[in-house]
């Protein structure tokens, strides 16, 4: 009866499960101002990657010490995007509408909310594993988002998936959803492409 021992599968996955629905309630909870989505969407990503992925240290404890270290500048970058994504709206939006008269402009505008899109797809993976600035996280987002572009299709994909829960699913599935994804990101970004480089060097 290996599979019950307090070591065996069925307590590791017993374990997995439980740290998921809680840090998902936990990002949920902390996310209620919107402004403090950033910090911790970064917090989620530390603690999948460093205590599930990895399996170093305590998933919690990752969890808020990321929050409590990275509150500040996880927030500004995340007030950043959102200038970035409502220039956008606001851009497409008005040529759609007739309100700009420059259709040409259509493409290359939704040429930029893809790139935005992607790029976000490692700013916050990044942030969670390393402590460079604002401006060089997002540089070297936009760096890694293109050159390994397979992986920013197949991520953007499982972001619209998501998307797709979050307006139309029970709002409890989605919250779980949400470490769910953070998890396979973790394994997509920070694993398998992240890691890669010597970050420290950057």
């Amino acid at each position: 009866m290996n599979f019950f021992n307090i070591d065996g599968p069925f307590q590791r996955i017993g374990s997995f499960v439980f740290d998921i629905i809680v840090l998902g309630l936990i990002f949920s909870l902390i996310s209620i101002p919107l402004i403090t989505i950033g910090a911790a969407l970064t917090a989620l990503y530390a603690a999948c990657y460093i205590a599930l992925v990895k399996e170093e240290g305590y998933v919690f404890n990752t969890f808020f010490r990321t929050l409590k270290d990275k509150f500040i500048k996880s927030t500004l970058v995340w007030i950043i995007l959102i200038i970035f994504y409502a220039l956008m709206y606001f851009n497409i939006t008005s040529i759609t509408k007739g309100v700009i008269g420059i259709p040409w402009l259509l493409p290359l505008y939704y040429s930029i909310t893809i790139e935005i899109l992607i790029t976000s797809l490692y700013i916050f993976p990044l942030l969670s594993i390393s402590n460079l600035g604002i401006k060089k996280i997002f540089k070297y987002s936009f760096i890694l988002a293109n050159k390994h572009l397979p992986t920013s299709i197949l991520c953007g994909a499982i972001m619209a998936l998501y998307i797709v829960a979050f307006v139309s699913i029970n709002p409890i599935i989605v919250i779980i959803l949400t470490s769910v994804i953070c998890y396979i990101f973790s394994q997509l970004i920070i694993k398998r492409i992240l890691t890669k480089y010597d970050i420290s060097m950057w």
